[in-house]
């Protein structure tokens, strides 16, 4: 049996490492040496390209160019992914789940998870393919791509027991992982005080609302239940690969809860407020026709409203967790706030506001 390639830091990544994670793949090549370029903006891991040089002329199936992610080079950052688990579903997600689940996504030559709960992925480089912006938003053509694909994961684990049933994964008591009462709150007075003025007195008030009741809103969900991204967002999709496809990324928070919380959480922070409201129901219909096209019975158009609505406020606790518990960066900083704007006015325009407790 072949040995486990060691874990190790995205600065420690030599040749001879890596070309035991080709061997492992039975790819016969040597690497010589590599060349390193940083990729995206991630904020609990570190992303790098790299460009292999090999020794001789490399087989046909040897890359040219390969991504790797590792922990994150941030203490906050790394020991919130070990502790919460954020890095073990990464890797499952590719040992388990990304064989049966029906989207696009790159290939992993590499998934390993240490007994300290560090990891290291290397998967296939899909450029020309380009990361998406979410800040810049994107085309109605490449929404409407993104949610077929999110269509295609949710039918495959809808309702899926037998999955639940796994010890890695992870299944939130409530209707959203990771993110307590106590935390939120304590996270929102946090983001208040840290970046005062940053977000509209309308949205404040949204967020306020919101916080004092998320224990209400956090309570159990029935099913329908799916395997969840629930970071789906553009940020984290490869757009224009030439293969016609949306192929999606970041797997560190995906887990086993109620339906509607990706396409909620993707169309909220997408557009402007304008492009949404003009072509939410059609969006949704794209996602509703191809979830019943791809197998899935008893789900009416109605119900998906329902979870949407309800599941509209889950980017408010995202950003407002993360605003304490990642790595801070300018970018990230102006992200945060993007993506508690879009949530909460996403929340008021579908009345989201009267599912939640007096």
């Amino acid at each position: 049996m072949t040995s486990p390639i060691a874990v190790i830091p995205a600065e420690e990544v030599t040749a001879s490492w890596m070309t035991s994670v080709l061997r492992a793949n039975e790819i016969d090549a040597t690497v010589a040496s590599l060349r390193v370029e940083p990729v995206g903006t991630g904020q609990l891991g570190e992303t790098r390209r790299f460009h292999l040089n090999y020794v001789g002329v490399p087989p046909r199936d040897a890359p040219a160019t390969v991504v790797g992610k590792f922990s994150s080079n941030d203490p906050v950052a790394a020991k919130t992914g070990r502790s919460m688990g954020f890095y073990q579903a990464e890797v499952m997600f590719y040992r388990e789940v990304a064989p049966r689940a029906g989207l696009r996504v790159p290939h992993a030559y590499l998934a390993e998870l240490d007994d300290k709960n560090d990891f290291a992925l290397i998967f296939e480089d899909l450029a020309p393919a380009q990361v998406g912006n979410q800040m810049a938003g994107i085309s109605l053509a490449d929404a409407r791509l993104a949610l077929v694909e999110c269509a295609k994961l949710h039918a495959a684990f809808w309702n899926d027991t037998e999955l639940e049933r796994q010890p890695w994964l992870s299944v939130p008591p409530g209707a959203q992982g990771f993110y307590t009462t106590e935390l939120v709150q304590s996270s929102w007075d946090y983001y208040k005080k840290t970046y005062p003025g940053l977000l509209s007195e309308e949205v404040r008030e949204v967020c306020e609302r919101f916080v004092k009741r998320h224990g209400e809103w956090n309570k159990p969900r029935p099913y329908p239940k799916v395997y969840s991204h629930n970071d789906f967002r553009a940020d984290n999709m490869l757009f224009g690969g030439g293969d016609g496809r949306v192929a999606v990324v970041d797997w560190q928070t995906s887990s086993f809860l109620g339906t509607g919380m990706d396409v909620a959480y993707f169309l909220g922070g997408a557009f402007d407020r304008d492009t949404r409201r003009a072509n939410e129901d059609a969006l949704l219909r794209v996602y509703h026709d191809n979830l019943l096209a791809n197998g899935v019975k008893e789900y009416s158009f109605d119900h998906l409203m329902n979870d949407y609505r309800h599941y509209s406020f889950a980017a408010i606790v995202v950003a407002v967790a993360a605003a304490v518990i990642v790595k801070r960066t300018e970018r990230g900083d102006r992200l945060l706030a993007f993506m508690i704007e879009g949530a909460a006015i996403q929340a008021l325009d579908n009345n989201a506001l009267d599912i939640l407790p007096p």
